[in-house]
């Protein structure tokens, strides 16, 4: 009987999992496989990186040019506004020194034309020339006033003088004032402040002249026959109100009744409008409030509000 050799074969299986040898933990077999398609992967992948790169430095470059252009048109800005504040105040300074000049030699002339309206031998011709030479003169001096309180303002010399002082007194002398131009257009102007009105205190000088200022603008709104009422009356606080009522035109478009730049319209001068200004600059200065609204029968009314005591500390 012959013997056939036995043929053994020895298969090994590498196991996908991780082996640790020696303490020492080895790839997979299927991490060995992948390993050169990341690696090729990551080299195909660089080009577009690069030009990423690039795109970032253009956007860095551009934004540091702008940061640079913003810079310089800063600087030129503040040099611009510099030099028109010295613009303002030499053209302010100027105002005010030759409105000093200009007002000396006019209070001689309506002085000597009081006094020849004073005399009784002057004809009815000569008695309307000299009505008309202190009309005009009181219309310019009028002007340079309010161009000096408005350089003032400008210049920034707003310092108050606060002083205690009777509020009607003060209404009444004040409408006692405007009496004479109402007289000219035929408009009655009534004062009626409220009972419990007596003293405030408050900048005396420039609430006169900021209530003249709108007593003057109501009657010049009204037309003949028509009348303007002055109510004052303290609110808590203490704020004293002031509400002045004409029956004249109402306004279409409030913004522009304080705005400089639409006075004088149309080629014309108003002294009236140009003395609102002023008039509410002061009651800004006073750390007051002046609001306009229209009636609802006709007219308008204008309201103005300051405080009628001494700061609080």
């Amino acid at each position: 009987m012959a013997l056939t050799p036995i043929r053994s074969s020895l298969i090994l299986k590498v196991p996908e999992t991780n082996r640790v040898t020696h303490g020492v933990e080895l790839p997979s077999f299927a991490s060995w496989r992948s390993m050169p398609l990341q690696a090729e992967k990551t080299v195909v992948d660089s080009p577009r990186n690069n030009e990423r790169n690039g795109v970032g430095q253009v956007d860095d470059e551009r934004v540091a040019h702008l940061i640079e252009q913003l810079k310089v048109r800063t600087v030129e800005l503040e040099e611009a506004n510099r030099e028109l504040r010295h613009v303002s105040h030499y053209r302010s300074l100027f105002l005010a020194r030759m409105s000093h000049e200009l007002r000396t030699p006019l209070t001689s002339i309506l002085g000597f034309a009081e006094i020849m309206l004073d005399q009784e031998k002057l004809t009815e011709a000569q008695q309307r020339f000299c009505q008309k030479i202190q009309n005009s003169g009181m219309q310019l001096l009028t002007s340079l006033n309010q161009l000096v309180d408005l350089s003032r303002l400008e210049v920034g010399t707003g310092e108050l003088f606060l002083q205690e002082f009777s509020l009607p007194e003060t209404l009444r002398e004040t409408c006692a004032a405007v009496a004479r131009q109402a007289q000219k257009r035929d408009v009655r102007i009534e004062c009626n402040p409220a009972p419990e009105v007596t003293t405030i205190v408050s900048d005396e000088g420039r609430l006169r002249q900021a209530l003249y200022t709108f007593f003057a603008w109501a009657v010049s709104r009204s037309r003949a026959g028509q009348c303007v009422n002055v109510y004052a009356e303290l609110l808590d606080g203490p704020f004293l109100r002031v509400q002045i009522d004409d029956e004249g035109e109402p306004i279409k478009d409030m913004m522009r009744v304080f705005d400089p730049a639409e006075t004088p319209r149309a080629g014309k001068t108003d002294l009236n409008e140009l003395g609102i200004i002023v008039g509410r600059r002061l009651l800004e200065v006073m750390k007051g409030t002046v609001t306009l609204e229209n009636r609802e029968s006709t007219g308008l009314r204008t309201l103005i509000e300051l405080p009628a005591g001494p700061p609080k500390a």
